[in-house]
C-alpha cells in the first residue's frame, strides 16, 4: 500500500469540535468500539474554516529555549482538508488530504527544507494532525478520566497501515475528539511522543485548541495560539492561506 503522508493539523492542529458534538444524544458510553470511533471521526470534519497565529515555545534537552511564531490555516470538510502550518513567516508547509474509502495526500506547498526548525524541533508534518484517528481499530483499553475536570475519555489503539507505527489515543465521551495521543513503534516500550491538548475555546461555535503540549526526543514544546478566527462554512475565505 502507497504510503500516505498526511497532514492535517491538529485542530483538525487542530481539531474541531462543534456544538453539536457536545449535546451528542447516543450514549457514548455503551457504543461498540467501532461504532464510538466512526462516530468521533464524523464529528471531525464538519464545513469550518479556521486561521489561527501564535507562538510555539521550546524547551530542547540540549541548548536554550526558543520561541518561534507559528500560524495554521485550514478549510474542513466532510472527508477533505486543505492544511498549511508557518513557522516563523517563512517555512511552510500546505497539504490537501481526502479521507473515507479512499485516502489520498497532495502537498500543496513544502518550504521546509533539510535543516528547518520543524526538524530541529522534532516535528513531523503527521505529528501535528489527526490523521491517526483514521488508522486501523487494533483494540479498547479500559476508560479513563484526565485532567483537573476528570473528563472521561475512551481509549483505543490505533495501527497505521502504512508503516509500523501505532498510537494510543484518549477520546472524550462527551466531545467526541482526541484529548491525548501517544505514538509507538513497539508497544512494550515507552512512546516516542506524547500530545496533550490544555485548553479550548470556541469562536463563532467552533470549537478550538488554545493550547497544546508535545514531548518527543528533542524536548518540549508548548504551542499557544493567541489569533483565532474561526466559522462554519463551505465557502474558502480570501486569504485564509496567506500569512
Amino acid at each position: 500500500m502507497k504510503k500516505i503522508v498526511i497532514f492535517m493539523f491538529l485542530v483538525s492542529s487542530l481539531f474541531v469540535l462543534s456544538s453539536q458534538a457536545q449535546l451528542a444524544s447516543k450514549d457514548t458510553t455503551s457504543m461498540e468500539s467501532e461504532d464510538f470511533l466512526d462516530l468521533s471521526r464524523q464529528q471531525l470534519l464538519s464545513n469550518c474554516w479556521m486561521k489561527m497565529k501564535g507562538n510555539v515555545n521550546v524547551r530542547p534537552k540540549e541548548g536554550g529555549r526558543r520561541r518561534l511564531a507559528i500560524s495554521c490555516a485550514a478549510q474542513l470538510q466532510p472527508e477533505k482538508i486543505t492544511f498549511k502550518i508557518t513557522l516563523n513567516k517563512k517555512q511552510s508547509f500546505k497539504v490537501e488530504s481526502t479521507f473515507g474509502d479512499k485516502h489520498d495526500t497532495k502537498v500543496l506547498e513544502d518550504s521546509r527544507g533539510e535543516d528547518s526548525d520543524f526538524t530541529k524541533i522534532g516535528i513531523k508534518p503527521i505529528d501535528l494532525s489527526l490523521a491517526f484517528m483514521y488508522w486501523d481499530y487494533q483494540k479498547e483499553y479500559k476508560s479513563e478520566s484526565l485532567g483537573l475536570s476528570r473528563i472521561s475519555c475512551r481509549v483505543f489503539l490505533l495501527g497505521d497501515p502504512d508503516s509500523t507505527t501505532f498510537v494510543k489515543v484518549w477520546i472524550s465521551e462527551k466531545y467526541l475528539g482526541p484529548l491525548k495521543v501517544e505514538w509507538y513503534v513497539d508497544l512494550q516500550k515507552a512512546p516516542y511522543q506524547s500530545l496533550t491538548f490544555e485548553d479550548f475555546a470556541e469562536t463563532n461555535k467552533v470549537w478550538h485548541p488554545v493550547e497544546v503540549k508535545i514531548k518527543n526526543g528533542k524536548g518540549e514544546l508548548q504551542i499557544r495560539f493567541e489569533n483565532v478566527n474561526a466559522a462554519f462554512s463551505k465557502v474558502t475565505p480570501k486569504g485564509l492561506y496567506e500569512d
